[in-house]
């Protein structure tokens, strides 16, 4: 350095301090944007200081953690529990059983950060749907319609869980309603806790006669429109098949349905009987040659049945 002129020096100073100076900089706006935990959250957003347990096995308690700009951070296992009031047991690590119906205040926390929660046990042990949903192409979303169960029998309306369609392509999910988008027929799986349910979904093709139809079109509909007196009678296939009707009008009541000739139906298909919604008619047909199937509104009740009579053919 000493043979450096003092000029040289100068320069060489002004370049180390503005280094050393873009260095501070950029070590203080690292540590600005740096992930720092400030939040805790419960399943469906910081808003949220309820947790809801449906599983009767022991389970661990989850809450995320949030950075400053309300990004999750990978470090939820860390969160430790203690627990402020309530019959329940907890360890540290958030493990508890909730093996019948209890509600507590939990504390969480996770570094510096601390919050309290809620904590609500509402043990399912059975899940009750529907045997089918029935859609059409073009309907509006049908909610799905199911019953969680507690130890106790009583209906569980707390409830934590997920919802899939195994064939996005047939069906698919509109927040907790499932639309039609094509025919055939796919599962809704809906799992509580550690209880699940699978539900056939069934979507129609829109015809004009059940016979003459292709050989692969299995699940047909027909729109129906009648007023107080009207009757329809039309031909249905040599086959066994489950004959439906569901209404266009909410609360709307299935006009009368019945085989007229060589043929025969009853509730179930000889195994067990379905299970169907409030306002909906189903039936197991067995139909023979030359059989019909009339379908009637009589002279009182509404002025008008609006509705789909539904055909699912298992044989012919």
């Amino acid at each position: 350095m000493r043979h450096f002129s003092r000029r040289t020096l100068a320069v060489v100073s002004t370049v180390v301090c503005a280094v050393g100076v873009a260095g501070l900089v950029a070590y203080a706006a690292y540590a600005a944007l740096r992930p720092k935990p400030t939040q805790l959250s419960a399943a469906g957003g910081i808003e949220n200081d309820t947790i809801v347990v449906n599983t009767m096995e022991s389970t661990r308690l989850h809450v995320s953690v949030l950075d400053q700009r309300g990004r999750l951070l990978p470090r939820d296992t860390a969160v430790q529990f203690r627990l402020i009031s309530g019959d329940i047991t907890l360890s540290p690590t958030g493990e508890t059983t909730c093996s019948r119906r209890v509600d507590a205040v939990v504390q969480a926390a996770f570094a510096r950060v601390e919050r309290p929660f809620v904590l609500h046990c509402r043990p399912v042990v059975s899940l009750e749907s529907p045997s089918w949903i029935d859609l059409l192409v073009g309907d509006r979303p049908h909610e799905l319609s199911f019953v969680a169960h507690g130890p106790d029998g009583a209906p569980v309306t707390e409830l934590r869980g997920t919802e899939t369609v195994e064939n996005g392509s047939v069906a698919g999910l509109v927040g907790t309603a499932v639309r039609a988008r094509r025919p055939g027929m796919t599962f809704v799986h809906v799992v509580v806790g550690n209880r699940t349910t699978s539900i056939p979904v069934q979507v129609y093709q829109i015809v004009t006669s059940f016979v003459g139809n292709a050989p692969n079109v299995r699940l047909m509909a027909l729109r129906v429109r009648l007023a107080r007196g009207d009757t329809i009678v039309m031909p249905v296939p040599k086959a066994a098949f489950w004959v439906k009707y569901f209404s266009n009008d909410p609360g709307g009541i299935p006009p009368t349905i019945e085989l007229r000739g060589k043929g025969s139906c009853t509730t179930g298909d000889g195994m067990h009987v379905k299970r169907i919604e409030a306002g909906q008619y189903a039936k197991y047909c067995l139909a023979y040659d030359g059989t019909t199937l009339m379908i009637a509104h009589g002279g009182v009740g509404a002025d008008i049945v609006n509705g789909t009579v539904a055909m699912e053919l298992e044989w012919q």
